[in-house]
C-alpha cells in the first residue's frame, strides 16, 4: 500500500486557499438569483432616494467669467413702454387669429423699423442686431415662439422680443452678435431657424422668452435662475412646480417626474431643446404674467441680464457641469449621487449573462432579433412588434445563450446611457429587467403588450419628432426595444 503524499506548509496553504475559491465560486451560483434581486432592490431603493434633500447640494456658478448680476442693468420704464406698444399690434393678430404669414410680416416691418438687418426661413423671422465691437465670430440667440407650451398665442413675449431689438440696438457694448427669432407653433419656428442657419458667427448660447397672456450646461441654467431673483425679482422653479414651494421630498419627485417624462424619450420640453444637437446651450424663460407693467420690466431685466452674461464669455461653456438632476432651481443632485443606481441595476443585469455555454450558437440566434428590428423600421411602425411571438426559438444551450448574451449586453448598456441620458438609461433598464426576465410562457405573452406602439396611443409621435427635429428616440425604437422584445418571445419556454 502506497505511503500518503506529505505535503509541505506552502502546498497545504495553497490547498486551502483553491478550497476556499472552489467554496465561494459554489455559494455565488448557488445564490446567483438571490444576488441579482438583491441588486436590483438596492438600485430600485437608490432611485426612490434620489427626491430626498439630503442627496442635493447648492447650486453655484462654475464658469467665473459669466458674473451673473454683475452689472447695472439699463432695460428702464421707457423700454417697457415700447413693449406695451408693440403687445396691441400682437395682441390684434392674436384675436384675428391671423394666419403665420401675417405673423411674419408684421414681425419683419417692426424689426425693420427699429433699423435692424432681418430675415426669414420658411417658419421663422429674425433680426440680427450688430453691435461695434463684435467681431462677427460669435453670437447669442434670443428667442420667443408664437405659441406657448400651453398652446394660446405668445403675445407678451415675442412683444417683450420686438422692444429688446431697440433695446440692443441702442446699447453698443455687447461683444457679441445678437440673433432675435420669433418662430411659428411651439418648437417648429426655431427648429426651422437653427437647421437653414448659415451665418459666420458661432451660436454659443440662447434664451427663449415664453411669456403668453395673463434641463444644457448647468450653467446657463444658474445664470437664468441667478438673474431673474436678482434683477427681475422674481423667483424661478424649474418645469411645472411654483417658486415658492419648499425644499422637500415631494416637490422634488414632481420636478424629477417632470424632468424624466421628457429626458428619457429625448424629448425637449421647450423650443430650446432643439438647439442641443448644435452644441448651443440654452434655457427657456417661462414667465407667469402679472398684473400691471411689472411682468415686461422683471422679464425684461433678466433677458438682459442673462445677455450679459453670455456677452463676457470667452469660449464655450466646456468646462462646466453637464452631468446633473434639478430637483429645484437652486438645489442639484451631482452625478455620483444617481449613477450608482444605474450601475446597479446594470450590475442585475450583467450577472445574469454568467451563465453562457454556448456563447457563438447564442450569438448567432441574435441575427433574427436584430434583423426583426430592421423590418420593423424599414416599414417605419413599431407595430411589427406584436409578431414577436412567431419568432424561431433556439433550444437548449442555445436558448440559455441567448438570454446571457442578451443580459451582458442591455447591462453594460444601461451603465453607459445613464453617463449621457440617465433618465432614458432607467427607461431602458425597466424594459430590460421585464423582458429579460426568467417568466413562464404565460407571462411572456403579458409582457408583449409592452409595443412601442402604446407610445403613439398615448399622444407622443416620436417618427414626426425624428422627421422634424431629429429625435433618436424614434430609431432606437427598432435598434434596442424592438430586439429586446424578439428575444424575449425566442426565449420564451
Amino acid at each position: 500500500m502506497p505511503e500518503p503524499i506529505s505535503q509541505t506548509a506552502e502546498q497545504a496553504r495553497l490547498a486551502r486557499k483553491i478550497g476556499r475559491k472552489q467554496r465561494a465560486t459554489s455559494l455565488f451560483w448557488r445564490h446567483l438569483p438571490k444576488i441579482r434581486l438583491a441588486l436590483l432592490g438596492l438600485g430600485a431603493v437608490w432611485i426612490a432616494a434620489l427626491p430626498h434633500p439630503a442627496l442635493w447640494k447648492s447650486t453655484f456658478i462654475d464658469e467665473h467669467a459669466l458674473m451673473p448680476s454683475g452689472a447695472r442693468p439699463l432695460w428702464d420704464w421707457p423700454d417697457v413702454a415700447a413693449a406695451d406698444m408693440y403687445l396691441m399690434g400682437v395682441e390684434d393678430l392674436a384675436r384675428r387669429n391671423a394666419s403665420w404669414p401675417a405673423c411674419a410680416d408684421l414681425f419683419a416691418k417692426e424689426f425693420g423699423l427699429a433699423g435692424l438687418e432681418t430675415g426669414r426661413t420658411v417658419d421663422s423671422v429674425y433680426a440680427l442686431v450688430t453691435p461695434p465691437r463684435s467681431e462677427g465670430t460669435e453670437a447669442i440667440l434670443v428667442s420667443a415662439n408664437w405659441l406657448s407650451r400651453d398652446g394660446v398665442p405668445n403675445v407678451r413675449g415675442t412683444s417683450l422680443l420686438l422692444a429688446l431689438g431697440s433695446f440692443f440696438k441702442a446699447h453698443g457694448h455687447y461683444a457679441f452678435d445678437i440673433y432675435l427669432v420669433i418662430g411659428d407653433d411651439y418648437i417648429t419656428g426655431l427648429n426651422n431657424f437653427i437647421e437653414n442657419y448659415d451665418g459666420r458667427a458661432n451660436i454659443w448660447t440662447a434664451f427663449n422668452i415664453d411669456y403668453p397672456y395673463h434641463s444644457y450646461d448647468w450653467d446657463i441654467v444658474n445664470v437664468a435662475a441667478h438673474v431673474s431673483r436678482w434683477l427681475g425679482q422674481a423667483q424661478a422653479a424649474p418645469h411645472p412646480l411654483s417658486p415658492h414651494v419648499a425644499h422637500n421630498y415631494r416637490t422634488g419627485a414632481v420636478t424629477l417626474a417632470d424632468h424624466f417624462k421628457y429626458t428619457a424619450l429625448g424629448r425637449p420640453s421647450a423650443a430650446h431643446g432643439v438647439l442641443a444637437k448644435h452644441r448651443i446651450d440654452a434655457v427657456t424663460f417661462y414667465a407667469h404674467p402679472s398684473e400691471g407693467p411689472h411682468g415686461f420690466y422683471s422679464l425684461g431685466k433678466t433677458i438682459e441680464g442673462a445677455v450679459r452674461s453670455a456677452n463676457n464669455l470667452l469660449e464655450r461653456l466646456h468646462a462646466s457641469f453637464f452631468f446633473y438632476l434639478l430637483p429645484a432651481a437652486d438645489r442639484f443632485i451631482p452625478i455620483g449621487h444617481y449613477l450608482p443606481s444605474a450601475v446597479l441595476l446594470g450590475a442585475s443585469l450583467t450577472l445574469g449573462g454568467f451563465d453562457c455555454p454556448a456563447p457563438l450558437e447564442g450569438a448567432l440566434w441574435l441575427i433574427p432579433a436584430l434583423l426583426f428590428g430592421l423590418v420593423g423600421w424599414l416599414i417605419g411602425s413599431p407595430l411589427v412588434a406584436a409578431l414577436a411571438p412567431i419568432l424561431p426559438k433556439p433550444k437548449g444551450d442555445a436558448r440559455r445563450s441567448l438570454s446571457a448574451l442578451a443580459n451582458l449586453g442591455y447591462g453594460a448598456l444601461i451603465p453607459t446611457l445613464a453617463m449621457v441620458n440617465f433618465p432614458q438609461a432607467l427607461l431602458l433598464a425597466a424594459l430590460a429587467i421585464v423582458f429579460l426576465a426568467p417568466l413562464p410562457k404565460a407571462g411572456k405573452f403579458v409582457i408583449a403588450g409592452l409595443n412601442p406602439a402604446l407610445l403613439l396611443a398615448a399622444g407622443i409621435d416620436l417618427r414626426a419628432e425624428w422627421e422634424e427635429w431629429g429625435n433618436v428616440a424614434w430609431p432606437a425604437i427598432f435598434a434596442v426595444w424592438m430586439p429586446l422584445a424578439a428575444i424575449s418571445a425566442m426565449t420564451s419556454t
